[in-house]
């Protein structure tokens, strides 16, 4: 005989089901979003790992170390809208060669499982905005619970589960972070600063990702974006070619805006040393 099911139990079953599509991720899909006109703004931060060495030569205006840019870029957004839409609160992944590399085979994003349709939807369209034709294509989309952690010791972490571990200090083991904000090409902000890259590994069979990375090169930026600054051609990113270093357009945008410029070898060799005291703790 088949028991009967109360409210409760059907109560419980319900609470149950959705429990269990939240604890992996969804089949991917894939989409090309289109900018309409909207306004935008956002506001948060957001942490990039990659192959190259400290510092990535990627931000500023030259190409990848190795030839291909297996990039993993991680954003929080603590405010922001497209149109009517608020992306308060989202959280997305994205792993691709999207840099200075033309290495574009590696693409996958991930939203958070709170994130909606609409957001979503709304999210990609900022990116699509920032491109001159306003499109922008994303061949493998999923939606996969994000776990980000940030200490008060300038630690890091953002996690997907049996897919994505990546673990940054800003302070690289010091009381404060040893590296200023300097002008960097990013999509998101003008200025990065480089951090330490204690872990990073991707791991999605279906994506055909799976590298480790770790100890290798990570940077750090402050979000707060909006539309008018690509409207008004303001973003390095928009006028990168790949040259090796800063082209003229982008130096008169970086005086402009009253950027520090980086010091690529004082950089790197402080990088060296603090990678070595790190090795020790």
């Amino acid at each position: 005989m088949t028991g009967r099911v109360t409210k409760p139990g059907i109560i419980l079953l319900l609470a149950v089901a959705a429990a269990a599509q939240h604890s992996h991720t969804d089949p991917a899909g894939a989409t090309v979003a289109r900018y309409d006109g909207a306004d935008w703004h956002l506001k948060g931060e957001g942490v990039v790992c990659c192959p190259c060495p400290t510092p990535c030569p990627c931000r500023t205006n030259g190409a990848a170390t190795y030839g291909h840019c297996e990039r993993t870029l991680f954003v929080q957004l603590k405010d922001g809208h497209y149109g009517d839409t608020s992306l308060k609160g989202l959280k997305w992944v994205n792993t691709g060669g999207a840099c200075a590399a033309n290495y574009t085979m590696r693409s996958a994003s991930y939203f958070d499982v709170s994130s909606t349709p609409e957001q979503r939807t709304a999210f990609m369209k900022v990116f699509a905005s920032f491109y001159p034709a306003g499109t922008a294509g994303f061949p493998y989309v999923r939606i996969a619970p994000i776990r980000y952690e940030a200490s008060a010791g300038g630690r890091l972490r953002v996690i997907i589960p049996n897919i994505l571990e990546m673990e940054v200090d800003r302070n690289w083991g010091q009381a404060s972070p040893p590296f200023a904000m300097t002008a960097g090409v990013d999509p998101l902000s003008n200025a990065v600063q480089f951090i330490e890259n204690i872990r990073y590994k991707m791991h999605d069979p279906d994506a055909k990702l799976d590298f480790d990375y770790s100890r290798r090169q990570a940077n750090y930026r402050v979000v707060d974006l909006d539309v008018s600054q690509y409207r008004s051609k303001s973003m390095l990113f928009q006028h990168e070619d790949g040259t090796g270093w800063f082209n003229e357009t982008q130096l008169g945008l970086i005086k402009q805006q009253g950027l520090e410029l980086p010091d690529l070898d004082a950089i790197r060799k402080k990088a060296a040393g603090l990678k070595r005291a790190g090795s020790r703790r």
